[in-house]
């Protein structure tokens, strides 16, 4: 297992629906030991919590979710700081799949501070990494409508395997999909992305942030071979 320099770091991956954000996350967490703030699995649980079925926030922000529209950026900031705060204190390096996911997320307004500022304080511009993974908008639909999740453990079974499983191969847990990967509701999250996610790249290159661009249309083992060249450069600064 690799590690990176003593300093706190944070990896910010951004990209459309299907363009392997988590999978990438993961490998990273993995082999520099970071945690994989996972803002959509984190949703996923709060909106499908049976506990929490009698909160008529929940049941609103469940049906966007299930729906393929983004989640009440307010109500995703607030939940977001509040655990990156807990995180920075216990000094976690972090990798984001897929936040922050709109413009008010990533910069807040007059009586918010935006997620870029608040990982700024707590970690430092320079120790920040923006990675951009492109993928064809086929196919990413194509990879999320074949794609399996495990209902225990949260691997992922990826469509490009084409191996037909019920079962997990790692803890043995039943396969499901997500009410996310609809063929539908992945042309809504795409217009999502486009609309609403975009603008905040153009707003990091003013800020004088570096993005990243990937080809994330090749193999995951392909990509995170780019993405882990462009992560030894940055932390080498």
């Amino acid at each position: 297992m690799s590690t990176l320099p003593i300093n706190k770091k944070v990896v910010i991956i951004m990209g459309p629906p299907g363009s392997g954000k988590g999978t990438q996350a993961d490998l990273l967490a993995d082999k520099y030991e970071l945690f994989h703030f996972d803002t959509g699995r984190i949703l996923e649980g709060i909106w499908h919590d049976p506990k929490r079925q009698k909160d008529p926030i929940v049941r609103r922000e469940q049906v966007l979710f299930d729906t393929g529209k983004l989640n009440t950026p307010a109500v995703v900031l607030k939940m977001m700081k509040e655990k990156i705060k807990e995180l920075a204190k216990i000094g976690e390096s972090l990798v984001f799949s897929g936040s922050p996911r709109t413009f008010f997320e990533a910069f807040g307004d007059s009586k918010n501070t935006g997620l870029i500022e608040t990982l700024e304080k707590l970690y430092g511009k320079k120790n920040i990494v923006v990675l951009l993974l492109n993928v064809d908008s086929k196919k990413a639909i194509a990879r999320n409508v074949g794609r399996m999740i495990c209902s225990v453990c949260g691997m992922q079974l990826l469509s490009v395997l084409k191996v037909k499983q019920t079962r997990c191969p790692f803890c043995g847990g039943t396969l499901r999909k997500r009410t996310l990967d609809k063929p539908e509701v992945m042309v809504v999250r795409l217009q999502e992305f486009a609309n609403r996610t975009k603008p905040i790249l153009e707003e990091l290159k003013k800020r004088k942030f570096v993005i990243n661009g990937i080809n994330a249309n090749v193999l995951p083992y392909e990509v995170f071979e780019k993405i882990k060249s462009v992560i030894n450069d940055s932390f080498k600064k």
